[in-house]
């Protein structure tokens, strides 16, 4: 039996949506600019971009926009969200977006006190230690390292070479005054719809467990070191660097290269520019710039 068509219905029907003009089969996606007949594409500005969105309404292609679209511009077929970038995402997901396998490859590594969900993918090479345990609909890929009793909660996605759960960086001197190490027992807990980038390392707490929270996003090369508690829906981007103890509060951006000092807290929707140095903690709500970080104003959304 052929599965059902996908058309500009289903798709408003599943975002809760408003259907403008003549039902369409979506057979494709395709930027704005270069949208054509069948192609799923999406506007964020109808107004700043009213030409393109107009061309691709013209062509045949189905117009994620919001509904501040001007009605005389709807001589196509436009279904009308609030957040036009968001409900593509959401389409293409559902639809076209790859899915993971559930399963373990042949060349991963489990070790057998770990705990791997048959819902969930582990790709190839990946080592999972002792201890561990990995839910239902997460997606481990290649190449990646889940340290001992680590946690990784469901539909989360560690990307390749990724390292979870290894020693934090603690150091002490002896009586001797020789370096050693102070040993990290408390693991990494990340939670559900949580996604680590590539090569990105999250550390092991001291005692406690490191923390990430729900929906929180972290980037390709991202260093978090021991201790830190990341709350929910915050985005780390490329090459951020997260000293040990630092607490991120919820919805929280943190930009490329910047980099955050021990102990310090990044406030609720605090926002933290690129490159920047936090050297003292953030209120929230504030944006701050530079070396060190200083208040530029206000992260109004």
């Amino acid at each position: 039996m052929n599965a059902p068509q996908l058309t500009a219905a289903v798709i408003a029907e599943q975002l809760s949506a408003v259907l403008a003009g003549p039902d369409r089969a979506v057979t494709g996606l395709a930027p704005l600019g270069e949208a054509a007949e069948g192609d799923l594409t999406f506007v964020v500005d109808p107004v700043a971009n009213a030409n393109a969105a107009t061309a691709a309404l013209r062509a045949g292609a189905i117009l994620l926009a919001p509904s501040t679209l001007p009605s005389e511009g709807i001589i196509g077929t436009a279904i009308l969200v609030q957040n036009a970038r968001a409900a593509f995402a959401q389409a293409v997901a559902a639809h076209f977006a790859r899915r993971p396998i559930p399963g373990i490859a042949a060349t991963a590594r489990v070790a057998p006190e770990a705990q791997v969900h048959p819902g969930a993918h582990v790709g190839e090479y990946t080592v999972i230690r002792a201890g561990a345990v990995v839910a239902d609909g997460a997606e481990i890929r290649d190449h990646v390292v889940i340290g001992h009793d680590v946690r990784i909660g469901a539909h989360a996605l560690i990307k390749s070479h990724a390292v979870i759960g290894e020693e934090g960086f603690g150091m002490e001197r002896d009586a001797d005054g020789d370096n050693i190490r102070i040993p990290h027992v408390g693991s990494v807990i990340i939670e559900e719809h949580v996604e680590v980038g590539n090569f990105t390392t999250v550390c092991s707490g001291t005692i406690s467990p490191t923390r990430v929270g729900d929906h929180t996003k972290i980037d390709d090369h991202v260093h978090v070191a021991h201790n830190c508690r990341i709350g929910r829906n915050v985005i780390i981007t490329a090459c951020a660097e997260i000293s040990g103890s630092v607490v991120i509060d919820d919805d929280a951006w943190i930009g490329p290269n910047a980099s955050v000092i021990q102990g310090v807290t990044l406030g609720r929707n605090s926002l933290l520019g690129i490159g920047a140095v936090a050297v003292k903690s953030v209120p929230a709500d504030e944006i701050r710039i530079g070396n060190p970080a200083r208040r530029l104003g206000d992260n109004k959304r």
